[in-house]
């Protein structure tokens, strides 16, 4: 997380819990102790992606603003679903490389597919790739 302006606990600065990455996933609805990441702006955090963090609530009339950096491979997908957050009417009028980009594709014909289908067909494509699913049902 890169932040463009300060991140304070007042107006929620990035809270995370040290060491969390190693342990088991917290009891859903359960209360967890955090810290929040304070920093001045131009400060950049890095973490994990395991490591149990989230937005602290903003108490101050201001904005916070930061830039959140990601990178996964395409063999590990993210914890959220960002092509739901799309509109489809939106994401289908999109170039096929942002699409894929935004997670309309499948990976090596096994990752991020729906019911075993290319999620481009969610679009109105045709989803030119095909899951190693369906390439073991032709044989």
């Amino acid at each position: 997380m890169w932040a463009l302006t300060d991140f304070t606990e007042a107006n929620g600065a990035t809270r995370i819990v040290p060491g969390s990455h190693r342990r088991e996933s917290p009891p859903f609805g359960g209360e967890v102790p955090s810290i929040p990441a304070e920093m001045a702006k131009g400060s950049v955090l890095v973490w994990h992606g395991s490591l149990w963090h989230g937005g602290g609530s903003n108490r101050t009339g201001e904005r916070r603003f930061g830039i959140a950096m990601n990178y996964c491979a395409g063999f590990v997908r993210q914890q959220e679903n960002q092509q739901l957050g799309i509109p489809r009417e939106v994401a289908a009028r999109f170039p096929r490389r942002l699409q894929r980009l935004v997670g309309y594709g499948v990976y090596r014909a096994l990752i991020g597919h729906i019911d075993k289908r290319d999620p481009a067909e969610l679009l109105g494509g045709g989803g030119e790739l095909r899951t190693v699913w369906e390439a073991a049902t032709r044989r």
